[in-house]
């Protein structure tokens, strides 16, 4: 099978080894500082393997400290030049608690070919954050969680180059194609903090940015959609928003019981379905949260099923390919608490 490529930037540290990588601490400049690249992974067995790793150049003028090559430069032409020749979409690929640099790419490569055979061939871009890719108890959680408020305002400063970056192309050499999001865990309390930063430039950033934002398994508060100061206003950068959760989400169980994180977004969907802006739609992916896809396991923890879980990857793709809420296959509605729930096709 043919090797999965896609796009990264980070606010980790770069690491001098043979084959360029990152660690978990922040870009020593600054934790808003981001360095760009590509990646190429192996397309063979459950999980692909990173092969190789490029990293855009960059260079400061030493009497002022200013760039004089910047690494965001040839990521933005790059990308776009193949949204354009390949009509393609592209989706950012935001990942959460316990991820290395490479699990990050891992992540989005798995996702880029889940999608990818179902007719959906994306281009990929993954924001890895410096989490700390460690599974220590408590300690670990704790320190990426403040490591993903901290990433907040990176994600953000992307959003507003990305604007601009747009804003400057004249409307005769636009290219159409659309960009998405996929929030995955605790990079959806990254995102909500990238989300306030981006207020924090002023309404003119608060343009539509993107077409989905699909907040899968999201490790955040149940009422994220009733404060500004959270998620309330993500619906002003996007068309249409997909929550999807699971009441079997044994990752985001744990996160209630031992972190101090009571009532997860990921875990039963928001508190007060009421005050749901109707651009938000909720998806119970509970039924098929711990399932596989075809001959690839599934994740027991019922936590990685955005881009393990056939059925779940079937109906992100149907979102990602507009396909109107009420007319995805594979759903039922539930009007009394107003969310669709994924369930088995008739036999």
């Amino acid at each position: 099978m043919a090797d999965i490529e896609l796009f990264f930037f980070t606010n980790r540290n770069l690491l001098a080894r043979k084959r360029p990588s990152f660690g978990n601490s922040f870009n020593p400049d600054a934790s808003a500082g981001l360095r760009y690249g590509r990646a190429t992974l192996s397309n063979s067995g459950a999980d692909p393997r990173v092969k190789e790793v490029v990293v855009y150049e960059e260079q400061k003028d030493p009497e002022t400290g200013l760039f004089k090559i910047k690494g965001s430069t040839p990521f933005l032409t790059n990308l776009y030049r193949l949204m354009w020749d390949g009509e393609k979409d592209t989706v950012l690929y935001v990942h959460g608690f316990n991820v290395s640099f490479e699990g990050a790419l891992e992540g989005g490569a798995r996702l880029k070919r889940g999608l990818a055979l179902r007719g959906r061939d994306v281009n990929v871009v993954v924001f890895t954050w410096p989490s700390d890719g460690e599974a220590k108890p408590f300690v670990s959680y704790f320190r990426d969680r403040e490591d993903a408020k901290a990433s907040g305002p990176a994600l953000g400063r992307a959003f507003v180059r990305v604007k601009e970056y747009i804003d400057a192309i004249p409307p005769a050499e636009l290219c159409r194609r659309r960009i998405h999001i996929v929030a995955h865990s605790m990079g959806n309390y990254l995102l909500r903090h990238a989300l306030q930063y981006v207020i924090g430039r002023g309404t003119n950033y608060l343009a539509r940015l993107c077409e989905q934002v699909i907040l899968a398994a999201p490790d955040e508060d149940e009422d994220a959609f009733e404060h500004d100061h959270k998620l309330a206003l993500l619906p002003r950068i996007a068309r249409q928003v997909t929550v999807y959760f699971s009441r079997h989400d044994r990752a985001l169980t744990i996160s209630d019981l031992s972190k101090s994180n009571p009532d997860r977004l990921g875990s039963d969907g928001p508190r007060l379905i009421d005050l749901i802006p109707k651009r938000i739609n909720l998806v119970d992916a509970g039924a098929f949260s711990g399932m596989g896809d075809g001959d690839w396991p599934g994740d027991s923890n019922h936590h990685g099923y955005y881009s393990r879980s056939g059925k779940v990857l079937d109906d992100i793709t149907s979102v990602l390919t507009d396909i109107l809420p009420d007319q995805i296959p594979g759903r039922t509605y539930v009007p009394e608490k107003r969310i669709y729930r994924l369930v088995a096709p008739l036999t």
